[in-house]
């Protein structure tokens, strides 16, 4: 009779709601890569830009330039995506708090189980100087408690296709990656936890982020589901991936020849899985082994606990190049911040118009001031304003806005460029050197100079609007040049003295 009750208590609690029988860590970080490669063409370019960007940094931060002082906190502001089917998907508020905190303490490194990290290794990790904040600001200017919530059809969602980032398929769209971390989370098909995108989206900005499983989100008590990924260190591995981090193993499976491009992490033969205990060597790192207490390795939440200098170094690169336009964000604080931008091209011919765009971020201003020097009209109070310049020349433009608690101005030297609507050839007469000018938008291809005979003395191939003639040692005297650009051939006399 004991023999059935057992089972039957043990069939009961496999039943519960909320209990997960995944055995392993999954990240599908490496499977949305080539979803994306396939989707996105291109992408593997840009994201190896971004990979350049972040080494220039760290070499130039090793030469003494562009150093971030310690004190310095990078804060990221946080917009989590709920997308569900059924009322255990649409996780709380106070769940999603829990994951905040679990980030907070994981990249700061006061998480408490960061004494479980072994004494060989407690000088590697590290703060990362990273927060998260949720955003307080939406795109729109709006107030918002950094939380949407989309009920969908769909059962579920899988990392080879971009759905639950998708309004149009089910999902949530996403805010503006440059001004927010979007975090999607939802129901995830064949026991994924979560994945993310790598710096370097470029055009597929609208995809960028991270997913999470629902389960996954914060932890006890707020996170109630009985797993061992039940800590919130799902979000933190998949953050670690956003911010340019490989797997601790390197970019393969069972290998010792690839490598996670960080040089204070062990060489690492695979993933760890489930919670290890004492020294596991591989690919010759002993004495010390594997660092399966890596937030970057396969291990159960309860087991991770540290990033290691390196990796923090690479995360902050990331951040200061890539990835930087966040930290100009004011989406946690309430701010504004005035931004605009030129729908037309900035370089235009005399009398063109030119239409201005405010793109300024944080909450909602009352007032705009547009100045701009050298256009009419010359001040404007309207949000998107026209403006016509008549003159040759090189303008600045300023807008400031405002509300009834504060203002911000972004003023941009050089921001206009007239050019006149004719070539033109400068100094008259000439003495070193001859311009060759054509107006915005007619790009030159050749300059020859002829003396009065018609013979070509000099010939300079030119694939730009603007062109210098070196014309030193030359006889004083008349000369012919030809011009040659995208809008035909044209000849002008040009006199030479000394």
């Amino acid at each position: 009779m004991r023999f059935f009750t057992l089972v039957w208590f043990i069939l009961l609690f496999v039943a519960m709601p909320g209990f997960s029988q995944q055995k392993s860590r999954t990240c599908a970080t490496e499977l949305y890569q080539q979803t994306l490669e396939q989707l996105q063409p291109g992408i593997k370019l840009q994201q190896k830009q971004a990979t350049e960007a972040a080494q220039q940094y760290l070499s130039q931060k090793r030469q003494g330039q562009q150093m971030r002082k310690a004190a310095d906190l990078i804060s990221i502001p946080v917009v989590f995506h709920v997308v569900y089917n059924t009322p255990e998907q649409n996780i709380s508020d106070e769940q999603i708090h829990s994951q905040l905190a679990v980030l907070n303490a994981d990249f700061r490194r006061t998480n408490a189980d960061r004494i479980n990290t072994p004494t060989h290794f407690a000088d590697l990790a590290g703060d990362a100087g990273i927060e998260f904040c949720l955003a307080s600001t939406a795109p729109d200017g709006s107030l918002t408690n950094g939380i949407t919530r989309t009920q969908t059809s769909s059962t579920s969602f899988s990392a080879n296709n971009n759905n639950i980032k998708r309004q149009d398929r089910g999902g949530a769209p996403a805010w503006d990656r440059n001004q927010y971390l979007n975090i999607w989370v939802g129901n995830i098909s064949n026991d994924i936890l979560g994945w993310a995108t790598f710096p370097g989206m470029g055009s597929s900005s609208q995809y960028d982020g991270v997913v999470l499983f629902y389960k996954t989100v914060g932890e006890p008590p707020y996170n109630p589901f009985r797993s061992q990924f039940n800590k919130g260190r799902t979000a933190t591995h998949e953050i670690g991936h956003w911010l340019g981090l490989q797997h601790i193993w390197g970019t393969g499976n069972e290998s010792c020849s690839d490598t996670d491009y960080i040089d204070d992490t062990p060489n690492q033969y695979s993933p760890n899985y489930d919670c290890p205990t004492g020294t596991i060597v591989s690919c010759e790192n002993g004495p010390y082994g594997d660092m399966w207490q890596n937030y970057m390795d396969y291990s159960d939440d309860a087991c991770m606990n540290l990033f290691t200098n390196g990796q923090i170094a690479y995360m902050q690169a990331v951040l200061n190049s890539s990835r930087s336009e966040l930290l100009t964000s004011v989406a946690c604080n309430g701010g504004l911040r005035a931004r605009f931008e030129a729908e037309t091209d900035t370089l235009i011919q005399a009398g063109e118009l030119v239409q201005f765009r405010d793109r300024s971020i944080g909450v909602k201003p009352s007032s705009w001031l547009w100045e701009f020097e050298g256009g009419n009209p010359a001040t404007s109070t309207e949000r998107n304003p026209s403006v016509t310049y008549k003159k040759p020349g090189i303008y600045k433009v300023s807008l400031t806005i405002a509300n009834s608690e504060m203002s911000s101005t972004e003023t941009r030297e050089e921001f206009i460029e007239v050019t006149p609507n004719d070539l033109t050839v400068y100094p008259v007469p000439a003495s070193n050197y001859i311009i060759i000018e054509q107006p915005a938008h007619v790009t030159l291809r050749q300059v020859e100079l002829l003396n009065r005979a018609g013979q070509v003395i000099m010939t300079q191939e030119v694939t730009t609007r603007k062109a210098e003639l070196k014309t030193t040692g030359l006889p004083s005297g008349l000369y012919y040049l030809r011009i040659s650009s995208s809008e035909g051939v044209i000849t002008k006399k040009v006199t030479i003295i000394k």
